[in-house]
C-alpha cells in the first residue's frame, strides 16, 4: 500500500466520525441548556420564596404594631381610670362607710345615710363588725382579669383604709371614764380591727345637764375636768383624738368630712411628694397670676407682667416693650446686635398718668441689665 491509499483511509474514517462527533456535542449542548434551565427554575422559586417571606414578615409587623398599640390604648385607659378613683371630685364616687346596722337604727345616726349619699359616697352595713360603735371605709377599685373562657370579670376589689371612727353616747363614754378604762378599750378596739380610731363622743352637753341633778354620792358621774383628762390621757396613751358633737345632722356632717378626707389622702399624698422634690415651693404663689389657654392667649399679658415685675421697671416702661418687642425672642434678637443696647435703651416711653409730660427713654442702665438677663450663660450671676 502506498502512501496515498493510506492518507485516503485515514480521511474517509475521520469522515465517518463526523456525525457521532456532532451528536455527543449536540447532548452535551441539550444537557447544558436543560442545566441552565433548572438553574433559573431554582432561582425564580428561591426569589418567589423571598418575596413571599418578606410579605409575611410584612404582615407580622404590621399584626405586632398593631397588637402594641391596642396594648398602650388600653394601658392608657386603664390609667386614667385608676386617676378617676383619686381625682378630687371624681374619688367620692368609689368610697364605701361600713357601719354595723345597729348603729343606723339610732336616732343620732339618721342623718348618716343621707348626708353620705348626697356627697357621692355610699352607705353599707356589715354585720361581721364586731363592735357596734364602729365606722370604717372601703374604696372600691374595679378589676380586669381575664378568666380561663376569654371573659372579662370586672369583680371590684376594695382597698381598706386605715382609719376609723368609734361613736360613743357621753353617757357609755362615762362609764368607761369612771372606771378609768377608756384608754384600754380603744386600745383594744384599734389593735382588733387593725385601724387608727377616732373618738366620737355623743351628747356632751345633754349629759352634763343631766348629771347636775343626780346625787354627788354616785360614783359614775362624770365631770367635766374628768373628760378633759380621759380626753388627754388617751391622745399621749393611744394616740387617739377625741372629736366632741352635740347634733345629729354635726356626726353625719363629721362623717362625710372624714369620708371625703380619706378619699382625697392618695391624691395629695402624691402631689405633696411631689412638691417637695423641689428646690422651692410656687404651688400657692397665685398672686397676679396670668392665665394662658392651650391656644395661646394670654401671651402677650404674660410677657408685659415679666417685664413689668423687673427691678426699675414699670407698667409704663412694660407696655413701652411689648409694643416694639412683640416677644421674648424679638427682644433677644435685639439685644444680640452690637447696637442693640443702645437701641432698646433709645425707646421712648410714654407717661400716662401725667398728661402733656413727654416721653422719657428707657436709659442705658435698664437697657444692660435686660441684656446681661436675656443672654448670660451662667445661672448665678447677679444683675445689679
Amino acid at each position: 500500500m502506498d502512501s496515498r491509499t493510506f492518507k485516503d483511509d485515514r480521511q474517509n474514517d475521520y469522515i465517518e466520525d463526523l456525525p457521532s462527533v456532532e451528536l455527543n456535542l449536540a447532548c452535551s449542548g441539550s444537557t447544558s441548556n436543560s442545566g441552565s434551565q433548572k438553574t433559573r427554575t431554582n432561582t425564580k422559586k428561591t426569589q418567589e420564596k423571598t418575596v413571599q417571606g418578606s410579605i409575611k414578615n410584612k404582615k407580622s409587623d404590621r399584626e405586632n404594631a398593631k397588637q402594641k398599640l391596642a396594648e398602650e390604648k388600653a394601658a392608657k385607659k386603664q390609667i386614667q381610670e385608676l386617676n378617676k378613683i383619686y381625682k378630687p371630685g371624681e374619688c367620692m364616687k368609689y368610697m364605701q362607710v361600713e357601719v354595723h346596722p345597729s348603729l343606723l337604727e339610732k336616732w343620732y345616726a339618721g342623718d348618716i345615710e343621707r348626708e353620705v349619699s348626697a356627697s357621692g359616697a355610699k352607705v353599707i352595713t356589715s354585720i361581721d363588725l364586731f363592735d357596734p360603735c364602729l365606722v370604717l371605709w372601703k374604696r372600691s377599685v374595679p378589676q380586669t382579669l381575664v378568666s380561663k373562657d376569654g371573659q372579662l370579670d370586672m369583680t371590684p376589689r376594695h382597698e381598706v383604709s386605715d382609719r376609723g371612727l368609734y361613736v360613743m353616747m357621753a353617757a357609755d363614754a362615762a362609764q368607761y371614764i369612771c372606771e378609768h378604762k377608756l384608754s384600754q378599750q380603744i386600745a383594744t378596739v384599734s389593735e382588733i380591727v387593725n385601724v387608727k380610731l377616732t373618738l366620737i363622743i355623743f351628747g356632751e352637753q345633754e349629759y352634763f345637764k343631766t348629771a347636775s341633778k343626780k346625787t354627788k354620792g354616785n360614783n359614775q358621774v362624770m365631770s367635766e375636768v374628768d373628760l378633759e383628762m380621759a380626753i388627754s390621757d388617751l391622745l399621749v396613751s393611744t394616740g387617739c383624738d377625741t372629736v366632741i358633737v352635740n347634733q345629729a345632722n354635726e356626726l353625719a356632717l363629721l362623717i362625710v368630712q372624714f369620708t371625703k378626707a380619706i378619699a382625697e389622702a392618695p391624691y395629695k399624698q402624691l402631689k405633696r411628694a411631689c412638691d417637695e422634690q423641689a428646690d422651692f415651693y410656687m404651688r400657692g404663689d397665685n398672686k397676679k397670676c396670668v392665665s394662658v389657654d392651650k391656644d395661646g392667649n394670654g401671651l402677650s399679658c404674660l410677657w408685659q407682667q415679666m417685664l413689668a415685675v423687673l427691678p426699675q421697671s414699670s407698667l409704663e416702661t412694660s407696655r413701652a416693650l411689648c409694643a416694639q418687642y412683640k416677644t421674648p425672642l424679638d427682644l433677644y434678637e435685639i439685644l444680640m446686635q452690637p447696637e442693640g443696647v443702645k437701641a432698646v435703651a433709645e425707646l421712648g416711653v410714654s407717661r400716662s398718668a401725667v398728661p402733656g409730660s413727654r416721653a422719657r427713654r428707657i436709659g442705658p442702665e435698664f437697657a444692660r441689665k435686660l441684656h446681661t438677663l436675656l443672654t448670660a450663660e451662667d445661672g448665678n450671676m447677679l444683675i445689679e
